[in-house]
C-alpha cells in the first residue's frame, strides 16, 4: 500500500508564488482607467491621427495639416468641427502658423448638434497659401468661434500621400477679395 506524505517545505514556495502572482496581476495588466490612465492621457496628446481639442461646446476632431503638392507653399487643414451644444455657433477666425487662411464661405456655420468636415471627403476647405513647414513638424493653429471662444492647437504636418493622397487646396490659389 502506498502512503502519501505531506511535504510542507514544497507547499510554502508554491503558495508564496501564487500570492505574488495574484497581487501583481492588476498592477501589470495595464487596465487602470482613471483620469491619469495612459489611455486617457494619450487621447489628449498630439498624434499622427490628428489633434483633438474641446472649447466650450465645440469639439475639434482629427486636425491634420496636409502639405500642398510639389512643395507649393500651401497646406490644407483636414478636420471636423462638431457642435455638441443646443445653440448654433460660428467659426469667425482661423490662423495657421500665425497667418490668416482661406475658409470656404459659409462653411463655418455650426448648427446645434451639427458637424462640419473640412478637406477630406468634403466640399469645405481651410487652406493656407503662405505656408512653409517641413513634414512631421507641429505647427500652431488658432481657431476662434463666436460663442465658444478661442482654442490654440499644435497640429502635425503630413505629406499628401497614403490616406491624404490627392488632398490639395481648393481652390488652388487664393481667391481675389473685393
Amino acid at each position: 500500500m502506498t502512503s502519501l506524505t505531506r511535504r510542507p517545505h514544497a507547499t510554502r514556495p508554491a503558495l508564496a508564488l501564487a500570492t505574488i502572482a495574484v497581487a501583481l496581476t492588476a498592477t501589470l495588466s495595464g487596465c487602470y482607467s482613471g483620469f491619469r490612465a495612459n489611455t486617457y492621457e494619450q487621447s489628449l496628446m498630439n498624434s499622427g491621427n490628428g489633434t483633438q481639442a474641446q472649447i466650450g461646446e465645440i469639439r475639434i476632431e482629427n486636425a491634420t495639416l496636409v502639405l500642398g503638392p510639389d512643395a507649393a507653399g500651401t497646406a490644407t487643414l483636414a478636420t471636423t468641427l462638431v457642435n455638441q451644444g443646443d445653440a448654433p455657433d460660428s467659426l469667425i477666425g482661423l490662423e495657421i502658423d500665425n497667418k490668416p487662411v482661406y475658409v470656404t464661405p459659409g462653411a463655418g456655420e455650426l448648427g446645434a448638434g451639427a458637424a462640419v468636415s473640412f478637406g477630406y471627403n468634403s466640399s469645405n476647405w481651410i487652406n493656407s497659401y503662405e505656408f512653409t513647414a517641413p513634414v512631421s513638424t507641429y505647427v500652431p493653429v488658432k481657431i476662434q468661434f463666436r460663442d465658444a471662444g478661442i482654442v490654440l492647437l499644435s497640429v502635425l504636418t503630413v505629406p499628401p500621400t497614403g490616406i491624404y493622397a490627392g488632398l490639395a487646396p481648393e481652390p488652388e490659389t487664393l481667391p481675389a477679395t473685393s
